[in-house]
């Protein structure tokens, strides 16, 4: 099959979060399995643009196997700031590149790339399969999400001949949008099995932070209000009589950071908490393997991929009820959840994890189950299955 996908930011752009590495992940494997995978995507990698000569690499080179072309933001700091991404010659280019996919999965709801790629199809008569990634519900700019839908998004989401949703709640959201139920189809997050078949030696990021004998809660992800780190220093404060514990934030600042660092001040924590910044899927692991609890504490959470990655190291999790396994994920002794927004109900689970750790056979299980049924291989598999359902269903009208 020829697949192309649309995404406002793509590799090497990983400090945006899951959404990046849920569509590397899917295309590498696409493509190794034998399809031509294009992905159109921004110049944008954050607070700045993807360098020039990287760009020129990897749409010479590849990367994964994977057909990559980048087109320039009119601004780096708009597209980083405010969410909004503006590439004029991809709009150009965009009915032609639609002309030459098979099917086209659109990542990302609210974007002018959505836009495009919509009126595109619709102009062509081609099937597209969308992935929201966590993004139906309006919160933070209400008022620009709600004239998004009205003037777009809501024939976008009802013309998609299926929709890939992250977590349960996602796909409730989706009904509750007008989207036909059996358009939706499960895609929670996914790992790379083999980058945890074989983990790093224990150690190497404590000596590198200089938190060698100390007890790392750890937290994974991006800077920003809705991912609840202030919840986490919060209930850090609670364990003040255990001076062997070490609080830290890896992740890129995305809005969030100045104000962590003040409530950090604020409580006279500085130096039990460590702020690392981005941290590359090798650091990330090394993190990970040196760490006693990893926590989730975000106030709304689709299927969270730092749950998975942690469980992959087999190291066990303490996250928000705001995060919506359902019933996709059976119950693990390695994960347990708190009171959303509750510091007090963190503090109270971090102090029962630390007393009382979980055993090595319920970490084996959770792991084992993560690197089969949340690998990316089987993710893939089940893409290509919905990929080939739309082809067909389309071909038959």
């Amino acid at each position: 099959m020829r697949i192309s996908f649309v995404i406002p930011y793509f590799y090497p752009a990983m400090g945006y979060g899951g959404t990046p590495r849920f569509a590397y992940e899917l295309a590498r494997v696409l493509a190794r399995r034998g399809h031509r995978v294009k992905v159109l995507t921004t110049d944008s990698a954050g607070r700045s643009r993807i360098p020039s000569d990287v760009i020129r690499s990897i749409q010479k080179n590849g990367v994964g196997g994977i057909q990559v072309r980048y087109y320039r933001n009119v601004s780096s700091q708009l597209a980083y700031r405010q969410r909004f991404f503006f590439p004029p010659r991809m709009f150009f280019d965009m009915r032609r590149e639609v002309m030459q996919s098979d099917v086209l999965h659109i990542h990302d709801l609210r974007s002018l790339l959505a836009v495009a790629a919509h009126s595109a199809l619709r102009s062509l008569h081609k099937p597209y399969v969308l992935s929201p990634h966590g993004g139906l519900q309006h919160l933070g700019k209400r008022t620009a999400k709600t004239m998004f839908d009205l003037l777009w998004g809501s024939a976008i989401l009802k013309e998609a001949a299926a929709l890939c949703a992250v977590s349960p709640s996602e796909a409730r959201d989706a009904i509750l949008l007008g989207v036909e139920k059996q358009k939706i189809h499960n895609f929670p997050s996914a790992v790379d099995a083999g980058q945890y078949r074989s983990l790093p030696e224990r150690g190497r990021f404590a000596s590198k932070w200089n938190v060698n004998g100390r007890r790392i809660i750890l937290y994974l992800g991006r800077l920003h209000w809705i991912k609840g780190v202030d919840i986490l220093i919060e209930s850090f404060r609670l364990l003040s009589d255990l001076p062997d514990v070490q609080l830290v934030i890896a992740g890129p600042d995305d809005g969030a950071e100045s104000s962590l660092r003040s409530l950090v001040h604020e409580i006279g924590f500085g130096d039990r908490v460590t702020l690392t910044g981005f941290l590359n899927d090798g650091e990330k692991t090394e993190a990970i393997v040196d760490s006693q609890i990893v926590v989730v504490p975000s106030r709304s959470e689709g299927f969270p991929l730092a749950l998975l990655e942690s469980l992959a190291c087999g190291r066990p999790v303490i996250m928000s009820s705001a995060c919506d396994l359902g019933d996709w994920m059976p119950k693990q002794p390695a994960w347990s959840t708190f009171l959303s927004e509750d510091a007090v109900d963190l503090a109270r689970s971090l102090r029962a994890m630390l007393q009382q750790g979980v055993d090595e056979q319920s970490l084996m299980n959770a792991r084992n189950l993560v690197l089969t049924a949340f690998s990316s291989d089987t993710l893939a598999a089940r893409a290509e299955g919905l990929y080939e359902s739309v082809m067909a269903s389309y071909a038959s009208t």
